[in-house]
């Protein structure tokens, strides 16, 4: 098993610190809000993934088990579900919630997905909402994942798509570039949330890992939010605009101002008045491990 000080001086060194102070904390603080708001995506994921009873399922970037404990429910007592993730504080969540819950065909494990050997696991499954953009290294990352499955085993993930599709996130991010400025230059497809939203690179990637014929689908979704305060609250604490405020470091009243500019503009989003509602598109990503059982993807 990986000790904690190996992943920290690992290739993701930096996303294991990340997600370990900064992140980690913070979905922790909001683990009911992304809950809900993700909701939409974890059920389009479980479907299109089709997990069955007895199987054993990889839930990569698990997070405090929300997809997981799904999963577990999913592959019933004669299956088995690992999570697995960088982040501490997100973990001693995941195994509370399947304390609480009882449920023993769980387990998770504090790692990372694309240094730690798997051994001969044959996941029948590997699963992922969210949490495969972050690899340094994401061709190593995936081969290391299509190692840990049985050959015609199926993968099933969900990212992002462009921003231009997200309005969640554009909205608040087009009012913070205007008072900031645009963000510092980072490298093309850096770990993050959009680092698969190229389909043409996501494809390349999951070719040169050993995956075969990769299928990648656009799905238009809606997310619902809090209160147009709630949600420039939140857009001020996660997401792009958070990071190019913190980055900027600007200073309280900047980010108040922000704030009252964000909500002024998510109010015409707003259902009854009440609750934001905006569009959202991610990537379904399917694909299988070659040596294929034909037709082992829900729906084919």
């Amino acid at each position: 098993m990986s000790e904690p000080g190996e992943i920290a001086a690992g290739p993701n060194a930096a996303q294991f610190e990340y997600w370990n102070q900064v992140a980690g904390p913070k979905w922790v603080r909001l683990a009911e809000t992304m809950d809900m708001r993700l909701a939409p995506m974890l059920a389009l994921l479980l479907e299109r993934a089709g997990a069955r009873p007895g199987e054993r399922v990889l839930d990569v970037g698990c997070g405090m088990g929300t997809s997981t404990l799904a999963l577990a429910g999913q592959v019933g007592a004669s299956g088995r579900v690992v999570g697995i993730d960088l982040s501490a504080p997100m973990l001693e969540v995941a195994r509370r919630r399947a304390a609480e819950r009882g449920l023993s065909n769980i387990s998770f494990l504090q790692a990372d997905a694309q240094t730690h050997a798997f051994g001969a696991r044959g996941f029948d499954r590997v699963v992922s909402r969210f949490g495969v953009m972050f690899f340094a290294d994401p061709v190593a990352a995936f081969r290391n994942l299509h190692g840990a499955m049985q050959p015609g085993a199926a993968l099933c993930f969900v990212c992002w798509a462009p921003l231009a599709g997200n309005l969640h996130w554009r909205v608040p991010f087009e009012i913070v570039v205007r008072a900031l400025g645009p963000p510092a230059p980072t490298p093309a497809h850096a770990p993050g949330p959009m680092a698969f939203s190229d389909i043409a690179y996501l494809r390349d990637v999951l070719e040169s890992a050993g995956f075969a014929e990769p299928r990648i689908v656009a799905e238009e979704l809606a997310i619902a939010g809090g209160s147009p305060d709630e949600e420039a609250a939140l857009a001020c604490l996660m997401g792009p605009s958070a990071r190019l405020i913190e980055e900027r470091a600007a200073p309280e009243p900047l980010r108040a101002a922000l704030r009252h500019d964000i909500a002024a503009a998510l109010r015409p989003h707003t259902a009854d008045g009440a609750k934001v509602i905006l569009p959202a598109t991610v990537l379904l990503v399917s694909a299988e491990r070659r040596g294929g059982r034909e037709g082992h993807l829900a729906g084919q």
